[in-house]
């Protein structure tokens, strides 16, 4: 009856043990999953910043192009109106630009 006693006391003991040690695991592999989704999750995140900086960058390019085509239309309208005899005084005036703006939009 002793040695009954023990074995079902052993048993008893291991089963508890056995029970503590699965749930240690399962705990430590929901940590495991819950970093991993932080991690998608701040991954998804960057990619997302990234995409709008790519398009916030390519609207920047865009709008540097057509500065740099308006810059030339201006140029060449300059030229045609020194080319017409107008001074650069008179342009300077008609465009509300200062004469250095002129002459370094020309280079």
């Amino acid at each position: 009856m002793n040695q009954m006693l023990e074995k079902h006391v052993e048993t008893r003991s291991d089963d508890y043990w056995k029970k503590i040690i699965e749930d240690f695991q399962k705990l430590h592999e929901n940590e495991e999953r819950m970093e991993r989704q932080l991690e998608l999750e701040e991954i998804q995140r960057l990619k997302e910043e990234t995409r709008k900086l790519q398009e916030a960058n390519k609207q920047i390019e865009d709008a540097n192009r057509q500065i740099e085509q308006m810059n030339q239309v201006m140029k060449q309208g300059i030229k045609a109106m020194l080319a017409n005899g107008m001074s650069l005084e008179l342009i300077s005036k008609s465009l509300s630009k200062s004469e250095d703006e002129i002459m370094e939009l020309l280079k």
